[in-house]
């Protein structure tokens, strides 16, 4: 197992080497840095706002936000399917808001919003939205594939919400969480980027993109693309590993 551990580690790193160097020798050939960057050139960037203060308060910033949108929506989603999955009526009444919300562009959205909210709440605002309905409807999946025969023993047995939903729907729930969880991570990620940049929110990593992008500073506008890409990951292998964590024990 430890053998088969270390190959997948290489393979990885194997794979991720190869697009870096691919990156490189396409920079090379368009040789022109107003149109594209190395990732040589993007790190030396990255460096360079490392050692700015302001750089981490603008994490902070986007971070806060995004993440407890996604937080947010996860448990008013967890709340919604639930119930949604008990009472019909609710399930039709929501599903023409969640169409809505799965059906219509960011850019849209983060427009229409942007004349109620104003910039400050716009980042939280599209990130909930953007992210609540693959919770929900993930969840209420999750809900309609529980055992109806372990549900009617619980009833017998006089089983508590809380003794049900640990040993019979959490275990129903874990695999379509954790896809919900991973989608809905990245999701928000892009979409609130989307509207700090678009609203202009002053000090977010949006708004960061767009001045490197207008003052021609390519690497910049690289650089805070993988400062991008790092945070999503990084918050999406935390939270799954702390859901994996939390289900293995909550379905023991």
């Amino acid at each position: 197992p430890e053998e088969g551990k270390i190959v997948k580690l290489w393979r990885k790193l194997g794979i991720i080497a190869f697009w870096i160097v691919l990156w490189e020798l396409f920079a090379g050939l368009v040789n022109n840095s107003f149109l594209l960057v190395g990732p040589i050139e993007s790190v030396r960037a990255l460096g360079r706002l490392m050692e700015e203060k302001e750089f981490y308060e603008i994490l902070w910033k986007s971070s806060k936000g995004i993440l407890s949108a996604y937080f947010l929506s996860f448990f008013l989603a967890l709340f919604f399917s639930y119930f949604s999955y008990r009472y019909t009526i609710l399930e039709d009444f929501l599903k023409p808001g969640v169409f809505v919300l799965r059906s219509l562009p960011v850019a849209s959205f983060i427009i229409i919003l942007l004349f109620f909210l104003g910039r400050a709440g716009l980042s939280f605002a599209i990130s909930s939205f953007m992210s609540f309905p693959i919770f929900y409807i993930n969840l209420l999946e999750g809900f309609r594939k529980t055992d109806r025969d372990l549900l009617e023993m619980s009833r017998v047995f006089h089983f508590s919400f809380y003794r049900r939903l640990r040993y019979i729907y959490l275990p129903s729930l874990y695999p379509l969480m954790l896809g919900a969880a991973k989608l809905a991570m990245g999701l928000s990620w892009k979409s609130g980027i989307a509207a700090e940049l678009i609203g202009q929110v002053g000090k977010s990593i949006g708004y960061q993109l767009m001045d490197a992008k207008v003052s021609l500073e390519m690497a910049n506008v690289f650089a805070w693309s993988i400062v991008i890409i790092a945070l999503s990951q990084f918050w999406e292998v935390l939270i799954l590993f702390l859901l994996k964590t939390f289900c293995k024990k909550g379905c023991a």
